[in-house]
């Protein structure tokens, strides 16, 4: 049975949201594998990477990051895609989301009207759908993705704590426009460090990484591996074992050499190669620790598997503050076991479901609304 959960119950609370792969779903896909362990459980992105990491096998683990470069990370870089509908279709549940999320801050206190979205995901989906909305015309707010400037937008911290006041002509009334801010706790493909700070450009990036054919066959074979439910880690080793004299093909410090100026939080380690991006991943982790420590606050999470360690115990820590309820969106009743299992004892947890997969655009219909449970 799920949880009681109710916009409308919570809407006047600090509110606070966490998102992960799940809400891009369609656009860019979850981190889930098909390939299984030695009990039969499917690996994540996460745990082959551990487990290839473990067996000292340096090339299926380049393989495995280029699979994922390929396709995680190289759909959401600002130039046309394949698969332009589907990108169109899960970028219109984002606009619902935050028109939804809007209208629950226009009823809040005149001089709250805030909220805080973290988003574990390196892509746009927000920042993109908010544009949208505001160039409609459709809402009145800010939108804070923590940068300033005009021709040269700079990123940082601190202008999250910025906010716009709308007065009278005459300054007889004056008010806070309600204000969306969006962090990036895993950092962004949008980030370049500029001088010794980050730069902000949501039309470019210099994070492109081409591959050449052999480099697509050799994907194209490991992928085939890693998406059937029938294989094992061993079939993976052992199609190494079969290419080793194709290895060479892979160019694997060129490849390294351009991956790891990306400056996004890998899912496997938190491992990081500039002090300016560094700074800035624990600063936004500061910002959530502090806004879950608030009095009245919520945590709504949808499509995030608590498999970043950082993210998770910081939670469970701030879970000691009584005045905070912790609401996590369940794919389904799995997913809902292993939630429970994380947040054993904690009882301001929450856990939604309904009888069919939560997907975003289910939860934005059936349980994102601010309809009283009467209506």
């Amino acid at each position: 049975m799920s949880d009681k959960f109710n916009l409308y119950d919570v809407y006047e609370q600090n509110l606070n949201f966490l998102f992960g792969a799940g809400a891009s779903f369609g656009f860019l896909p979850t981190l889930a594998l098909s390939i299984k362990n030695t009990d039969g459980e499917s690996y994540t992105f996460e745990t082959l990477a551990k487990a290839l990491d473990k067996e000292n096998t340096n090339n299926l683990y380049t393989l495995l990051f280029m699979q994922y470069y390929k396709t995680c990370i190289q759909p959401g870089l600002p130039k046309p895609v394949v698969g332009r509908r589907r990108r169109s279709l899960v970028l219109n549940e984002y606009k619902k989301f935050l028109a939804i999320l809007l209208s629950a801050l226009e009823k809040q206190n005149r001089n709250d009207k805030k909220c805080n979205i973290y988003t574990t995901n390196y892509d746009y989906c927000f920042e993109v759908s908010a544009d949208a909305l505001l160039t409609e015309q459709a809402v009145n707010c800010v939108v804070n993705d923590g940068s300033a400037g005009f021709q040269q937008r700079r990123f940082h911290t601190k202008n999250y704590n910025n906010r716009v006041l709308q007065q009278g002509i005459f300054d007889k009334h004056a008010e806070y426009i309600p204000q969306i801010n969006i962090l990036h706790p895993h950092g962004s493909v949008y980030w370049q460090k500029e001088a010794q700070g980050i730069a902000v450009n949501y039309g470019h990036t210099p994070y492109e990484i081409e591959f050449d054919a052999e480099q697509l066959r050799l994907l194209t074979a490991f992928e085939e591996i890693v998406n059937d439910d029938s294989k094992v880690l061993e079939d993976l080793i052992q199609f190494g074992g079969e290419f080793m004299e194709d290895w060479t093909l892979l160019r694997t410090a060129e490849f390294w050499e351009h991956y790891d100026a990306i400056p996004i939080v890998n899912p496997t380690k938190w491992k990081f190669h500039e002090t300016v991006f560094e700074e800035a991943y624990y600063q936004i982790l500061r910002h959530l620790s502090f806004e879950l420590e608030r009095p009245n606050s919520a945590l709504i999470t949808f499509g995030f598997s608590f498999a970043d360690e950082h993210i998770l115990h910081l939670v469970q820590r701030s879970l000691s503050n009584p005045s905070l309820t912790v609401y996590i969106s369940c794919f389904n009743d799995d997913e809902k076991r292993e939630m429970r299992k994380k947040f054993k004892g904690y009882n301001n947890v929450k856990y939604i479901t309904i009888d069919e997969d939560l997907t975003f655009t289910r939860f934005n219909k059936r349980v994102f609304t601010l309809k009283k449970v009467d209506e």
